[in-house]
């Protein structure tokens, strides 16, 4: 039998992917569930970042590719693409990613703060960098990622 472990102050579960060479994390609680692409429906009008939207099962969702809104070179999809479904205020909201590499926890005191050198898109996008098997990920901001400070105002 396996011992499930506890979300605690102190450990806490990650949903892992990439993002070009970037590993990045999302809280497991943040994560609804994890997609091959769907056809995508462009929206004219919306914000770069903002692909489209996809019907999933009889519901509409937005969906937010991360390199574009990282701004980053957008390759082509391929076989390891996915949709990451997640739930913020109220509704869902799918955000493609290069591809999914693991559920792992994390220890709190294992996370460093964003470097006071990143730019303020870096700083705000990500609450802290993990360093796990010789790795920095990159934890999101959900609300500072689906919700930019927007530098036309």
């Amino acid at each position: 039998m396996v011992k499930q472990i506890e979300n605690t102050p102190e450990l806490q579960q990650y949903t892992v992917f990439s993002i070009g060479e970037q590993l990045c994390a999302l809280l497991i609680e943040e994560v609804v569930e994890i997609i091959r692409v769907h056809p995508i429906t462009e929206v004219p009008g919306v914000k770069d970042f903002i692909s489209g939207m996809i019907n999933l099962r009889g519901s509409i969702i937005p969906v937010i590719d991360l390199r574009k809104r990282f701004r980053m070179n957008v390759p082509p999809f391929h076989k390891k693409t996915r949709i990451i479904i997640i739930h913020n205020q109220g509704e869902n909201i799918g955000l493609i990613v290069d591809g999914v590499t693991m559920v792992t926890y994390v220890e709190r005191k294992n996370v460093e703060p964003p470097l006071e050198m990143f730019n303020t898109l870096e700083k705000d996008c990500f609450k802290g960098f993990a360093k796990i098997n010789e790795q920095f990920i990159g934890i999101l901001n959900l609300e500072k990622v689906l919700f930019p400070y927007d530098e036309e105002v």
